[in-house]
């Protein structure tokens, strides 16, 4: 009988207990954000910080307000708060919708240039990694000569959300031509407890106005568009500087983040007459210490495929090929050598040398630490070595120009 008892105070119990969805949230009870951005507020300390959430418009996503093709509303809308912290702005945010505020499908972090360059984001995120609710697998973007609010209103043709259509560019762009590296949320948080940290950049083209309307994505040729352009280097929280596509790359290939892109060379007497497909490419990073000093040697390998020609060359020549491969390796190691000048000229190691340096003598390391970015890194002997192969040249070995 006590076994029986027992056994039924256990069910019982477990039933209890082992329930799902004890906090669910009805679609109808929440305002699905889906992207935050976070721009500079006016001097005073109350109104430190502007935030603007931009809020899916569910009933349209679904398709209940289409008739014919016809949209009668737009698929997210956007609103701002000032605030002394970020949690204080989406407070004040949250009477202004008619349900609550709902986090967890945050696709995105956009930042206004003039809040990273004046006043930082060092101090920015501890909001993120406070709140359940946040999942830190977003990207975080800064918004080029423009503010995060602006960004945040544009609508966006193919993709209703302008969020996922950001997000997604940013992954697709990475894959298919290695210059734009996902910088995610926890990353961010990671890097910026140091002193150097690197961020994607996006930009507005276009008429802000007219982006801004359902017409925007009622036309072929959209007024205005988002374009993810750029890595912002930040130091000690701040932006420093903008690298664009040759130095950017440059970065890529050092921090063994290069899965594929294109690469013209000259062909004859034809400028950039030749594209290259990298199709593979890994980096090596070895360090000595020489006297007490840390050295640097890279070594990039990559494999490539010819995927155009527009000038009249003869691929079946083992002597053209090898030609290609000079060209190309010298296009790569130009490259990588801008964005090593630039990373020294800026006193910030964006490629994590240091922690290189960290694992091959602790010792050093803690000695050099604190000096590293600011006197040491952009004096350390960096040598590079590259290899290029061209492994195939397509299905055509003539080109059609002879």
């Amino acid at each position: 009988m006590k076994h029986k008892l027992s056994l039924m105070f256990f069910l019982i119990l477990s039933v209890i207990v082992l329930s799902g969805c004890w906090d669910r949230k009805e679609l109808q009870d929440i305002d699905i954000v889906s992207a935050i951005g976070i721009d500079k507020g006016s001097d005073d300390v109350e109104n430190r910080l502007s935030v603007t959430v931009q809020v899916i418009n569910e009933g349209l996503i679904g398709g209940g307000s289409q008739q014919a093709g016809k949209v009668e509303g737009t698929p997210v809308s956007s609103y701002t708060a000032s605030g002394s912290t970020v949690a204080e702005a989406l407070q004040k945010i949250a009477p202004k919708l008619p349900q609550e505020l709902f986090f967890p499908h945050v696709q995105l972090i956009v930042i206004g240039e003039e809040l990273a360059k004046q006043e930082g984001i060092q101090d920015l995120f501890d909001w993120i990694e406070r709140d359940p609710q946040f999942r830190t697998l977003f990207p975080i973007l800064i918004v080029r000569d423009n503010r995060a609010k602006d960004a945040l209103q544009i609508l966006t043709p193919l993709e209703p959300i302008p969020a996922g259509k950001i997000a997604g560019g940013l992954e697709a762009t990475q894959k298919t031509w290695g210059n734009f590296a996902i910088t995610r949320a926890d990353k961010v948080i990671q890097q910026l407890s140091g002193e150097v940290a690197q961020l994607m950049g996006i930009q507005i083209t276009g008429d802000l106005k007219e982006g801004n309307k359902l017409t925007n994505v009622q036309q072929i040729s959209p007024q205005a568009e988002i374009e993810i352009k750029g890595l912002s280097i930040l130091k000690n929280g701040k932006l420093v500087k903008w690298l664009d596509l040759e130095e950017f790359r440059g970065v890529t290939w050092i921090n063994n983040e290069m899965k594929k892109t294109v690469i013209n060379l000259d062909c004859k007497n034809k400028k950039k007459g030749l594209a290259v497909d990298i199709v593979r490419s890994k980096r090596k990073l070895n360090v000595q210490i020489k006297n007490n000093k840390p050295v640097i040697h890279l070594t990039i390998r990559s494999e490539s495929h010819i995927s155009e020609v527009q000038c009249p060359i003869d691929l079946n020549k083992h002597e053209t090929i090898q030609e290609l491969e000079k060209q190309l390796e010298e296009a790569m190691k130009e490259e990588i050598m801008l964005a090593l000048e630039t990373a020294k000229e800026q006193k910030t190691d964006i490629f994590r040398f240091g922690e290189a340096i960290n694992r091959e003598d602790p010792q050093l390391w803690k000695e050099i630490k604190e000096k590293w970015n600011d006197e040491i890194f952009p004096e350390t002997k960096v040598t590079v070595d590259v290899k290029a192969f061209i492994r195939r040249s397509g299905l055509r070995t003539k080109p059609y120009v002879m």
